[in-house]
């Protein structure tokens, strides 16, 4: 029986090789009967489609044709439907033989013989490589323009561009977009997977023919290959960089503008020597014009935002531009000041020199200001015909000296009209404080303290003066009280517990630090937390808040109560600092409390402070059992890829979110984190839930946890033992 079964598969396989012959279309022959599905036939067609021969391919799975741009549930997909007779078209990338990539349409088609009790699989074979190009440059295209539409910078649209086109080409392909300045020298626009020591090596590089395929392209409007860098006639010095960064092949294509003039190049970089294929080389010239694309309608909106942001007369940012980035400025939450400055003479100047020379005279002033005071934070614009605006972002204690440099560097005489004059300055400071953030308001403070600058005579700094001024000094205070607060042991911690959002059940605590001072009184979080941070106190006062929280635990655990975890705020400082780790270890084994009761929760921006670093933190405190959350999500960078990379257990909806939970807009981010965590995994939890309204609303949307008003308020940690 068992060789009639033998030679009743031989008799099909041969059918199907015959049926293979006069075949064009690629296709295998897949054994099903067999766990690992091995192919059993393959066609002519299809190795030549692949570049495999009849040895590489027969009774092994389809696996070798996947590679890392595979995607893997696909693969799976198609690999159910074999198993289950199931008939299916599925779209897929896989490789050839050489390592090109190629978008394959894999036809699934059950072949049953039941008289013979056999079965196969029939795979029909399609490259749709072209067809998936088509689409993809459509949709670049649209991208392109939906991101210049967003005011998206010109790398940013560049990048997606280059981004897209490498994933079209051999693994390990590297794209850029260099761009020509008025000396003729190249200029990196987009090449983000390159090396960053080879792209200062490009930064600058003269356009040469002789120099790279790059110049070639540029100069001589038409696409420059090299298919074999060490085979080609570049110097010793080009060769030995190239070969330091593994590029053995170069294609490069011009970028036109409008009229036919090469502006730039789009440039693919292979680490193997690599010949373009049909239809190449037409894909990478439509992907140079989605480039021209961005660059000419960058160009235009630059232009049109100088239009809007400069003062024409004399070069200088103008006040639409000031106030603009000065919102965006002290969103950053930093001190400084802002200050309004005037020279006595700048009517008198215009009146008998003219306009011009009132133009003249701002000039001179904007860029005597732009130099002076060091390279710290600082925007410089020309407010109106006689008034200059600055705003500078230093610690408080500094603004004076720092006022002062800038007036000195004002007192030089200024030339108009070949006579040399010295000008009485007169400025007006408002304080940017954490309690003054507002832009509109500094401005009008600024503008208030110049006024009264003008009624002093000679040059004078006035600083605007009321109440914020007390909240200043309380600050300072509160900075050099601190030290001694966390000697004397003053900040308490309170507990908030979180609860399970349908019971109310308490599933663990947030660890909330409190200051009571003798001398200062009750002072806010929002005051002595910065304090601390401004003045390298913030690791001595979170371990003081992680030390009771583990005596807690401990008191807890040694009377036999129930743990529960206990979430712990930590500043980025501390979070990267190369103690924090080692310390809670220590700490936590000290007390004998397991790792798994503390959870360390983190805001979110600490994934563009140092996101590698931010990785490598995260990992060791999951692999000594440490629980961690990020912080008031959706309030900074909030960011697929950085969540994608830390493995943390939980994200946190900022309070600001739920208390606009009403508004339709809100309650669609709301749902957005909601889903975005359940999809990745984690767990979402709702801070500042205060009515139940906001419960009902939550649990509709799939929320489980939260804390707020509405169960407890934070707790003295003693009334939370009771608990």
């Amino acid at each position: 029986m068992q060789y009639e079964i033998q030679e009743d598969r031989k008799v099909i396989i041969d059918w199907l090789r015959r049926l293979g012959i006069e075949f064009h279309t690629s296709f295998v022959v897949v054994n099903p009967e067999v766990p690992d599905h091995p192919i059993a036939y393959a066609n002519d067609a299809f190795f030549e489609m692949t570049g495999y021969i009849e040895e590489d391919v027969i009774g092994k799975n389809g696996k070798f044709l996947h590679g890392s741009k595979t995607d893997q549930d696909t693969g799976k997909q198609i690999r159910e439907s074999t198993a289950t007779n199931q008939a299916g078209v599925f779209e897929i990338v896989n490789y050839r033989k050489d390592g090109t990539p190629f978008w394959n349409e894999i036809t699934v088609q059950p072949l049953l013989f039941p008289e013979k009790s056999l079965r196969y699989t029939l795979m029909l074979q399609r490259d749709i490589s072209d067809r998936k190009r088509a689409e993809i440059l459509i949709e670049l295209q649209k991208e392109t323009y939906r991101g210049i539409e967003k005011g998206n910078m010109l790398g940013e649209l560049l990048q997606n561009i280059c981004g897209t086109a490498e994933s079209f080409f051999l693994d390990g392909a590297s794209c850029t977009v260099l761009l020509v300045d008025e000396a003729q020298r190249f200029q990196v626009a987009a090449a983000k997977s390159m090396p960053e020591e080879f792209i200062k090596v490009m930064r600058s590089m003269p356009v040469d023919t002789d120099y790279s395929p790059c110049g070639s392209a540029f100069l001589e409007k038409r696409p420059a290959i090299i298919e074999d860098v060490p085979k080609n006639h570049f110097g010793i010095e080009q060769q030995e960089v190239l070969s330091r960064f593994n590029i053995k092949a170069i294609w490069s294509i011009p970028i036109f503008n409008g009229k036919d003039e090469a502006i730039g190049t789009f440039g693919i970089y292979f680490p193997t020597a690599y010949t373009p294929r049909d239809n190449d080389l037409s894909f990478m010239e439509e992907i140079a014009s989605i480039a021209a694309l961005a660059i000419k309608f960058s160009h235009q909106q630059e232009e049109i935002l100088r239009l809007a942001y400069i003062d024409e007369e004399s070069g200088l940012p103008n006040r639409h531009y000031f106030r603009t980035e000065l919102n965006e400025l002290l969103k950053e939450g930093k001190e400084g000041f802002v200050a309004f400055l005037s020279a006595d003479e700048f009517l008198k100047i215009s009146d008998q020199y003219g306009h011009r020379a009132g133009n003249e005279l701002s000039r001179e002033l904007g860029r005597r200001l732009v130099l002076a005071g060091g390279t710290g934070e600082k925007l410089v614009a020309r407010y109106s015909d006689s008034r200059l605006a600055i705003f500078s972002a230093i610690p408080l204690t500094d603004a004076p000296e720092y006022l002062e440099h800038i007036l000195s560097s004002l007192r030089e005489p200024v030339t108009i009209n070949e006579m040399d004059l010295f000008l009485a300055i007169k400025v007006g400071v408002a304080i940017v404080t954490p309690a003054q953030q507002n832009a509109e308001e500094l401005i009008r403070c600024a503008d208030s303290a110049l006024s009264k600058a003008k009624e002093r005579v000679g040059e004078a700094i006035c600083y605007f003066e009321n109440e914020q001024d007390e909240v200043m000094m309380r600050d300072l205070r509160v900075a050099n009280a601190l030290t001694i607060a966390l000697k004397r042991k003053e900040i308490s911690v309170y507990l908030q517990p979180k609860v399970a959002l349908e019971s109310r059940e308490i599933l663990g605590f947030e660890a909330l630090a409190r200051w009571k001072s003798p001398d200062l009184g009750d002072i806010s979080p929002a005051i002595f937390i910065p304090a601390a941070e401004k003045n390298g106190k913030i690791r001595q006062l979170e371990q003081h808040v992680i030390e009771q929280v583990l005596s807690w635990l401990k008191k807890r655990q040694d009377q036999g109560m129930t743990l529960r975890q206990v979430a712990i705020n930590i500043s980025a400082d501390h979070f990267f600092h190369h103690s924090f780790v080692p310390y809670l270890v220590d700490e936590t084994t000290s007390c004998g409390i397991d790792p798994k009761w503390i959870q360390l929760e983190i805001t979110e921006r600490i994934g563009v402070v140092d996101i590698d670093t931010a990785g490598t933190v995260f990992a060791q405190l999951k692999k000594y059992g440490f629980a961690t959350s990020i912080d008031d999500f959706g309030t900074g960078y909030s960011s697929l890829s950085y969540l994608q990379k830390l493995p943390v257990e939980e994200i946190k909806i900022d309070r600001s979110f739920i208390s606009n939970i009403d508004e339709r807009g809100t309650r669609a981010v709301i749902q957005t984190i909601i889903q975005l965590a359940d999809n990745l995994g984690l767990r979402a939890v709702a801070e500042g839930v205060e009515t139940e309204l906001d419960r009902t609303q939550l649990l509709e949307m799939g929320c489980t946890v939260a804390q707020g008003f509405l169960f407890h308020r934070p707790m003295p940690i003693d009334e939370a033992h009771l608990l």
